[in-house]
């Protein structure tokens, strides 16, 4: 199944055999051509009222049908970390009113799992992490100079044996905090995030 999150509302390229959950502010597009998925986007961001876009295909199509939904939105790459310590507490920061992990942009040709550990580093002002394998890839959506963005994240495991109370935000990114929070009070701390943020923990089995 692949998610394209425009904040708090998604759309999923979910597999045919699988039966999607009833939710009133949901839909099913159970067929669709090509010029219909291209203009989905758009069309979805209007409607307000409807939170989740379900749309059912054949496992052996369902990358080309993301392909399609996407051709109209223009990719980016970024990297990032879901970074634990010696203690089992993980690196979250605050940005913008809401928690969040660090992340940023690629750069021209950078290995995505160097921007990763580049924009963790920088972000939160730590160094010496050790990176892990790549937990999950999420998409999510911005407009930007008048384009319709679609962010592509990949997101890695990393691990920290450094001092923790080093750990300084970047507030020129508009980040004021960075905490360690223990498993056990990340749910509390993530009902105030994005969903593909969660995505990541329940990747990761943590939520």
């Amino acid at each position: 199944m692949y998610s394209i999150y425009f904040n708090d509302r998604i759309i999923r390229v979910c597999n045919k055999n699988i039966t999607t959950p009833y939710n009133p502010n949901a839909a099913v597009l159970h067929s669709a051509n090509n010029k219909t998925l291209q203009e989905l986007p758009c069309l979805f961001e209007q409607n307000k009222n409807l939170k989740y876009l379900y749309i059912p295909i054949l496992p052996d199509n369902l990358e080309e049908t993301l392909t399609h939904l996407c051709s109209t939105l223009t990719p980016i790459n970024a990297g990032g970390g879901l970074v634990q310590n010696t203690e089992g507490e993980y690196l979250l920061i605050f940005r913008n009113g809401l928690w969040d992990l660090p992340k940023g942009k690629q750069e021209e040709g950078e290995e995505i799992s160097l921007t990763a550990l580049r924009e963790v580093e920088e972000e939160c002002g730590i160094t010496g992490l050790e990176q892990g394998e790549l937990l999950c890839i999420t998409h999510h959506t911005y407009h930007m100079n008048g384009l319709h963005m679609l962010k592509h994240t990949y997101w890695y495991k990393m691990t920290y044996k450094g001092d923790c109370a080093t750990a300084i935000p970047q507030q020129e990114e508009g980040i004021s905090r960075c905490e360690w929070v223990p498993a056990s009070r990340l749910p509390e701390y993530l009902q105030d995030t994005y969903p593909s943020i969660r995505k990541v923990f329940e990747e990761a089995g943590l939520i």
